[in-house]
């Protein structure tokens, strides 16, 4: 089942991450209002990994059959494809920029091209940043076939209560600890808040829980004619609850942090809702340049880093524009240049690399 209508909001979710490492200085985001909203990129990849566990299910979740026919090797080895072609040539990229730092480091070179790096603390950021996300998707991949195991011995409403205690576990100590005296900016409590992919899986889970759910038909009644209106409306909100969680925090009297799916169940609603729809909506969505640009946001992500140190060097310190003007001029520059990269790198790597087994492991009759 292909839902085209989805791909989109991947770029948005991407762009948004970049305006977070690049575009402080820029419109929207020199505007006190929009700042938080339009620089969201650590809640962002929240939304990447919700989408990822809806995905998968979407994808490989088979809600007739009597049992469980996955062929895990296959499975992972179109994830390695999916990821890690780019990913490593992002990774070398940003080795050679850091030859005098963290390039020379042994450990922080094999931690990234392992993708474990956001299981050490002090490492979930060395060399590629944006790369931590991928150290906890690799896990997200590593748990799908045993997750999926699960719910053809247990049943989906087994795992949506394991989905909820594990996600309510997650925020109770993501904001006990965020709260406790020993917190502080960039220090382990933060690098494990953050960064540790167990304070992840939780979101990933709802993704998967709510997707299962999806391909049983359970959301078929979301198709009504105030579906664009509830997106729209819904969007709203998570846009006000980004502009005032400053406030939120004031009135509660605790810090509190969206980065590890505490808005999930408000990404999910979008998500279900745009996954149903067959309105207008969908077909704004499914524009075809629009497709192109969320397939390309992989690329965006992932060669950002690299990609700004080239622009730099070439562009920016001669280019007499103001930041606002660099900033844009780059965003535009790095989606031509991800779209070429899913083109003629991601799509050709992946296709050779599942050639191998001559199939991505969908459906398969072996375990």
């Amino acid at each position: 089942m292909k839902l085209d209508q989805l791909t989109f909001t991947r770029y948005i979710a991407a762009l948004t991450v970049v305006f977070f490492h690049f575009g402080q200085q820029a419109f929207p985001a020199t505007h006190a209002w929009w700042h938080p909203v339009v620089t969201a990129g650590p809640i962002a990849v929240s939304y990447f990994f919700v989408l990822s566990g809806f995905i998968m299910a979407v994808a490989y979740y088979q809600p007739k059959a009597q049992s469980l026919t996955f062929n895990k090797g296959k499975y992972w080895l179109a994830r390695f494809a999916r990821i890690y072609p780019v990913y490593l040539l992002a990774l070398v990229l940003m080795i050679l920029a850091n030859l005098k730092t963290d390039g020379r480091d042994p450990l922080a070179i094999g931690l990234s091209l392992s993708m474990l790096q956001a299981w050490i603390p002090g490492y979930a950021m060395v060399l590629n940043s944006p790369g931590w996300s991928l150290s906890v998707e690799a896990l997200f991949y590593l748990s799908f076939p045993f997750l999926l195991y699960f719910v053809h011995r247990k049943g989906i409403r087994t795992l949506a209560l394991l989905t909820l205690v594990a996600w309510l576990s997650t925020q109770t100590l993501q904001i006990f600890l965020h709260n406790s005296p020993s917190y502080e900016a960039k220090g382990s409590l933060h690098q494990f808040i953050y960064y540790h992919p167990l304070m992840h899986l939780s979101t990933f889970m709802l993704g998967l829980t709510v997707g299962i759910s999806f391909c049983h038909g359970k959301f078929k009644r979301f198709d009504q004619a105030w579906n664009g209106l509830a997106i729209s409306l819904l969007t709203l909100l998570v846009i006000l609850c980004l502009a005032y969680e400053t406030q939120l925090e004031q009135y509660l009297g605790i810090l509190i942090d969206y980065n590890n799916g505490l808005i999930a169940p408000l990404f999910l609603a979008i998500l279900v809702l745009l996954a149903v729809n067959t309105g207008w909506t969908n077909r704004l969505m499914s524009l075809p340049f629009l497709v192109l640009l969320g397939e390309a946001s992989y690329s965006l992500y992932i060669l950002q880093r690299p990609a700004y140190g080239i622009y730099d060097r070439v562009l920016g310190q001669w280019l007499p524009l103001d930041a606002n003007l660099h900033y844009y001029l780059f965003a535009i520059l790095l989606t031509v240049a991800s779209i070429l990269s899913f083109k003629y790198m991601e799509t050709p790597l992946r296709r050779l690399i599942n050639s191998y087994y001559g199939s991505s492991g969908k459906a398969s009759s072996n375990t």
